[in-house]
């Protein structure tokens, strides 16, 4: 969801508590639509983030560790000039809008104070960092909007900054609690209560909308027409007190979390959804903003980059795939080869049947049990003789071929599946380190080529030890990340005595279970089979299937790619992967 104008306010009064007063001290411009200023404050360090990404525009403070490009990008080399050793006066929101400016004191070049100013707006696709003088003239914006882009406002320097258009509607700020239920007793029966709230009143974001509708009629987009006159009233308290906490600043920080991932944010406690989402309560608003979007932000980058390497694989295994379809097709036809030689054996039998330049000749098939006659095609250019000694040729080539073509299917269906275990690993992935060690390992098969920007020590960091669990017995648990460390894990870490799990006929992670001299209790064995399943191309399914077996009866596929092993003896579990429970496993 965007930032609020709620939440955005909540920052802002963290903000005036916290940089009001101190020195901007380097400015860096990681991305196109970001920067990060460096603030030496009152007996602390800080980093300002302002981010106009059009997705994720925002503003916090936090712990934020950025790369930054070998060159300044202008706007940066502009920001630097302009602010570098300014100081911080002053940061203001117009009354629930989601626009901040930063007032800075900074030294002209004539050496007198100017004060000037960085306006933050976080609306949308047209989210921008605009700087002003102290005339309120633009300077110049990272994001330039002329008359192409839209004929309402246009941010180009030199022209005065004025605010968007303002929305047509009710501040709830200034909206008494008469007015309030006068709105409310006079909406319209087919209005939906949440959709009303967010038509008549700016800076309410839709979850909290459902939210207020949720606690007054038990549903989060009830319509006014289904609601009794008890009902409105419970509707219209809850938006009193909504609007109360707003204007005495009585918010409070909570992020809603699906299986760990950051899902909403928000500034009261969410009840709509049940049980189904984990709420959480953060210390400030600014760290609140920062887990939320530097997650969403990390996982866009991930998923960014293993579309990437998806895109180089996907083809690659399709490919494969139809080719293996097309030999074994050929492979059918092949095993047809004995009724050439049959044709071959007649045709010898009656070399005087039929003159050269024939098509065909009918014969006595003697390899039939009811010796019948059968028609064998001919090629009119060649004799009956000729005929035949292509008819053995041809069944000779293909007596070779049966051959070459099962090993070539053998080949290929372990190179398809090696494949549909790295698509699966990228789908399962993590990290950007996780996709980066997958990309080492497709590098090191030959899959894609060697990249020339990356030293060896840089590739040796990346190799990071395996997913490590303990079981409720106290039983160590390993889970490999790739393929190579698959490989690893089974054929060097572990002990010959530890046991081995791996999900039945499908991708998925080698997990080892140390022993260590002892011998694992059940839950122990359950757990590993949990995490093989849920490191597996199975993790959304029930009842899985996991193989497992001793470490010493797991053996390597000469020649075959990283991870691929045969085993035997084995056992098979059937579990249910639960997130929560492996979590609560998981070694940190």
């Amino acid at each position: 969801m965007p930032l609020d104008a709620v939440v955005l306010s909540a920052v802002r009064s963290e903000l005036e508590q916290r940089v009001v007063g101190g020195k901007i001290d380097k400015i860096y411009q990681p991305e196109k639509d970001e920067v990060l200023l460096h603030i030496r404050s009152i007996g602390e360090n800080l980093r300002l983030l302002i981010s106009a990404n059009q997705n994720n525009a925002r503003v916090h403070i936090g712990n934020i560790s950025r790369e930054n490009p070998q060159t300044p990008p202008m706007f940066c080399m502009l920001m630097r000039k302009l602010f570098t050793g300014g100081i911080i006066r002053q940061v203001s929101q117009p009354p629930l809008e989601r626009i901040l400016t930063f007032e800075v004191d900074t030294i002209d070049e004539l050496g007198q104070v100017s004060r000037k100013k960085i306006v933050v707006e976080l609306i949308g696709r047209m989210s921008n960092i605009i700087l002003l003088d102290e005339e309120d003239r633009i300077i110049d914006s990272i994001r330039r909007v002329n008359a192409d882009i839209t004929d309402k406002r246009q941010v180009l320097p030199g022209m005065f900054y004025r605010y968007p258009p303002a929305q047509e509607k009710r501040n709830p700020l200034q909206t008494s609690d008469e007015t309030l239920r006068m709105l409310v007793d006079s909406a319209d029966p087919d209005a939906r209560a949440d959709k009303w709230l967010i038509d008549n009143f700016f800076g309410l974001s839709p979850l909290v909308a459902r939210e207020t509708a949720f606690r007054a009629a038990g549903d989060v987009s009830p319509m006014f027409g289904e609601i009794s006159v008890a009902g409105r009233q419970r509707f219209a308290d809850e938006v009193t007190r909504l609007f109360d906490i707003i204007r005495n600043g009585r918010t409070v920080p909570y992020m809603l979390f699906d299986n760990g991932k950051p899902f909403d944010l928000t500034y009261i406690p969410i009840g709509q959804y049940g049980g189904k989402y984990k709420v959480e309560k953060f210390d400030s608003f600014s760290m609140l903003v920062e887990a939320f979007y530097e997650e969403r932000a990390a996982l866009a980058r991930l998923s960014q980059q293993a579309q990437v390497l998806r895109k180089v694989i996907s083809p690659i295994h399709d490919r494969l795939r139809r080719k293996v379809e097309a030999q074994k097709k050929e492979l059918m036809q092949a095993k047809d080869r004995e009724k050439l030689r049959e044709f071959g054996d007649l045709l010898m039998a009656n070399l005087n049947a039929a003159p050269k330049g024939s098509r065909s000749v009918r014969v006595t098939n003697f390899y039939d049990p009811e010796v019948g006659e059968i028609e064998i095609p001919l090629d009119p250019k060649l004799s009956v003789q000729q005929n035949a000694a292509k008819y053995y040729k041809d069944y000779n080539r293909m007596k070779n071929a049966e051959r070459v073509l099962q090993e070539q299917i053998a080949s290929g269906e372990q190179e398809a599946a090696y494949l549909e275990s790295v698509l699966d690993l990228i789908d399962r992935a993590e990290t950007s380190s996780d996709v980066e060690e997958i990309r080492q390992e497709l590098m090191q098969t030959g899959y894609i080529r060697q990249s020339m920007q990356r030293g060896k020590k840089k590739d040796r960091d990346l190799q990071r030890p395996p997913r490590e669990f303990r079981s409720t017995g106290g039983f160590v648990i390993l889970c490999g990340r790739n393929n190579l460390q698959n490989d690893m894990l089974t054929h060097k870490l572990a002990n010959k005595n530890d046991i081995w799990f791996h999900v039945q006929k499908h991708p998925g992670s080698h997990v080892i279970l140390r022993c260590e001299g002892r011998e694992p209790d059940d839950l122990s064995y359950t757990e590993a089979a949990m995490i093989a399943a849920a490191y597996s191309q199975a993790k959304d399914s029930a009842n899985v299937a996991v193989d497992y077996t001793r470490v010493r009866n797991v053996k390597k596929i000469p020649g075959a790619r990283p991870g691929m092993v045969i085993y035997d003896p084995y056992y098979t579990a059937y579990v249910t992967p639960d997130r929560e429970i492996i979590e609560k496993l998981r070694v940190r």
